[in-house]
């Protein structure tokens, strides 16, 4: 359920503001955009399953975050931004 909100709250684009391209590169047999869920902060850090800590990034944006020469910088960046995004949608549904 946490994995749908994050894409849900992503509207189909990758999260990361530096992506090139944050447009979906395609779609899955369910409809979904292919784009990973992950952990901005990985459990063995002490991330938590909560959706200020749950980012949507396309294929491209995940590998860089999990293995560019950049990661550590990206990752706080990611860190920002999903409990930013994660606010608004909180506010967003409170509205409606």
């Amino acid at each position: 359920m946490l994995r749908k909100a994050v894409l849900r709250r992503s509207h189909g684009c990758c999260e990361n503001p530096g992506c090139r391209d944050n447009q979906p590169v395609g779609w899955t047999d369910s409809g979904d955009p292919i784009l990973e869920v992950d952990h901005v902060v990985e459990h063995a850090a002490g991330g938590r399953d909560h959706g200020e800590n749950m980012i949507a990034l396309c294929p491209n944006c995940h590998a860089l975050k999990t293995r560019g020469r950049g990661r550590a910088e990206l990752t706080l960046r990611l860190v920002r931004v999903a409990a930013e995004r994660n606010r608004a949608a909180i506010d967003r549904s409170k509205r409606t």
